[in-house]
C-alpha cells in the first residue's frame, strides 16, 4: 500500500509542477509595435551586370526588421559564409572569424553582397507586401509559392535578386 501512496504522491507532484509551469508568464519585453521580428530562410541569388560581372548565391536565414536584424549566408553543406548583424547603433559583417564594422546598414549590405539592396523594401516584399524602392521593381506574383524576384534597372549596374523561401 505504501508503493501506491508513493506513486500517487509522485504523480501529484508532477501534476503540480506542470500546472505551475503552465501558469508562468514570460518576462521578456514585447517587441515595439510595427517592429515585430520576422524570420525567413531559403536560397538567395544576386547577379550584378557590372564590369566585371558579379554573382552570389547561398542559403540564407534572415530574422528581424530593417531596423535590427541578423542575416546568415551559408553554403549548401551548411558552412557559414557570412553573418550580417545590424541595429540602430551598429552594422557588422563576420566572415571566417574576421569582423568588419560599417557606418550604415547600406554599407554593410554592399560590403557583403557587392551591391546595394533595398533592405527595407525587401522585408515588405518577403511578407508579400509591395513596397517602393527607387530604381527597383519587385515581382511578388509567385510569393504564395515562396518565390520573389526583384530587378534594379540602374544603367551602371543592373541587378537581379531571386529568393526561394523554404516552406
Amino acid at each position: 500500500m505504501s508503493t501506491a501512496l508513493g506513486s500517487r504522491r509522485l504523480w501529484a507532484a508532477l501534476f503540480a509542477i506542470f500546472l505551475i509551469a503552465g501558469c508562468a508568464t514570460s518576462t521578456r519585453a514585447p517587441e515595439p509595435i510595427g517592429l515585430e521580428r520576422q524570420r525567413w530562410q531559403g536560397r538567395i541569388s544576386i547577379k550584378v551586370n557590372s564590369q566585371p560581372p558579379k554573382a552570389f548565391s547561398a542559403n540564407f536565414n534572415l530574422q528581424g526588421t530593417a531596423e535590427a536584424g541578423d542575416l546568415n549566408f551559408s553554403s549548401p553543406l551548411g558552412t557559414t559564409l557570412a553573418r550580417l548583424v545590424w541595429s540602430p547603433s551598429t552594422a557588422s559583417l563576420q566572415t571566417t572569424g574576421d569582423i568588419q564594422h560599417f557606418e550604415s546598414l547600406g554599407a554593410l549590405v554592399n560590403g557583403a553582397t557587392g551591391t546595394d539592396l533595398p533592405l527595407a523594401a525587401l522585408f515588405s516584399w518577403l511578407q508579400g507586401v509591395p513596397a517602393d524602392a527607387p530604381g527597383w521593381r519587385a515581382d511578388l506574383t509567385d510569393m504564395a509559392n515562396g518565390r520573389l524576384t526583384a530587378q534594379r534597372f540602374a544603367p551602371d549596374s543592373p541587378t537581379e535578386l531571386k529568393i526561394i523561401l523554404d516552406r
